[in-house]
């Protein structure tokens, strides 16, 4: 995640002078948003004439939806102050100097949405804003996303984070604790790190349940005590194509030699087929 740690750096110190927008994506629970607002109080701290907004689309879409219904139910007054709150709407998002979307995916098969933030991207990009966008999937991946809005996510750059790996989630852990002020032993955060490696959200969890099973008992936090309390299997062995055949033998009360036969039964022949998928 180097790559989009010195993305984000570079447009912090340059605003819309190289990476604009910059498109930021990846699972759930792996920093976007902590990367996000870095950069917004980066700007904050070290370009301070400058205007920042931060927003997840979630709320930019409701903020949107009551002054479109707002409008809606005024339509009997006149079109000036009908459209005076949408204005207000549009002023509040545009005349800024960067945008920081969260969570872009939530506009898909938002229609009227989509055409709104369209003009916000439109206006921001002319005048030489910077944009940031951050998603769980890359824009190709969310499926009813306006094509208008997609190639301009990716005329810019777009960077991905991925999983921490074994030595970032053994450090996330040992820094959590220290947080937390509790004293455990280099051991649990190897146990932990070696567990659970999907996002940082997990690792914590993890540590906040042995550590509450460690208080609970009366105890310290001991790898004996991580083993009882997250209760996860040694490290998973390598998969091999071979146990595969095997669970899916077993799955259909077959054996092993049934899978590799000329056998043509639909029994066999779908369990064969599923096992060969799996393998894939």
């Amino acid at each position: 995640s180097k790559f989009a740690y010195n993305a984000a750096f570079s447009v912090a110190n340059n605003p819309s002078k190289k990476f604009n927008p910059l498109f930021i994506y990846g699972a759930s629970g792996l920093g976007k948003t902590h990367l996000m607002q870095a950069i917004g109080h980066f700007i904050i701290f070290n370009k301070p004439e400058l205007k920042v907004r931060y927003i997840r689309m979630e709320d930019y879409f409701n903020e949107w939806v009551r002054c479109f219904q707002y409008n809606e139910s005024s339509k009997t007054r006149k079109s000036q102050v009908n459209n005076s709150l949408m204005r207000k709407f549009h002023q509040k998002f545009q005349n800024i100097d960067i945008l920081l979307m969260d969570d872009i995916q939530f506009i898909e098969s938002k229609m009227k949405t989509m055409e709104d933030f369209f003009s916000t991207f439109e206006a921001l990009y002319t005048n030489n804003k910077q944009i940031v966008i951050a998603s769980d999937r890359l824009p190709k991946d969310i499926p009813t996303l306006d094509n208008r809005l997609r190639t301009r996510f990716e005329m810019g750059l777009v960077v991905d984070i991925v999983p921490p790996d074994y030595y970032t989630r053994f450090e996330i852990v040992k820094a959590y604790a220290k947080e937390l002020e509790v004293d455990a032993d280099d051991e649990v955060f190897a146990y932990i790190a070696d567990n659970f490696v999907n996002n940082v959200r997990e690792l914590k969890g993890a540590f906040n349940k042995v550590s509450a099973y460690a208080e609970f008992s009366g105890v310290g936090v001991t790898p004996d005590i991580a083993k009882r309390a997250l209760n996860c299997a040694v490290r998973r062995k390598e998969i091999t194509i071979e146990k595969i055949a095997q669970c899916v033998a077993d799955y259909f009360e077959l054996s092993v030699k049934d899978l590799k036969s000329t056998a043509r039964q639909q029994k066999i022949a779908k369990a064969r087929h599923i096992a060969i998928y799996l393998a894939r």
